[in-house]
């Protein structure tokens, strides 16, 4: 994956997640179903923010890595536990109610 791509992936999986949430909401309004699909989404872009945490992770950095490259890549850590806070909180709604 280039390294472009992974510093991008937290903000990408959170705007994804921001337009899904209005999607999910705009289709069923304030049925069970939109909590449930919205809580399952909600889960899964977790689950794409914690991929992006493993992988860009500070400790799984070895010492081959250039200084370019580790910036870039605890910038792409920052930026998936940024997303991952922002999509707790936009998703914690459908996943109280449900």
């Amino acid at each position: 994956m280039p390294i472009w791509l992974l510093s991008l992936g937290g903000l990408l999986v959170w705007t994804a997640h921001f337009f899904g949430l209005y999607l999910i909401a705009s289709i069923w309004l304030t049925t069970v179903t939109a909590g449930v699909v919205a809580g399952a989404f909600t889960m899964a872009c977790l689950a794409a923010d914690a991929w992006i945490l493993w992988h860009t992770a500070p400790v799984r950095q070895g010492s081959d890595v250039d200084v370019v490259d580790r910036w870039l890549l605890a910038l792409a850590f920052l930026g998936a536990a940024l997303s991952a806070i922002a999509v707790l909180w936009q998703g914690l709604p459908a996943l109280i109610v449900v």
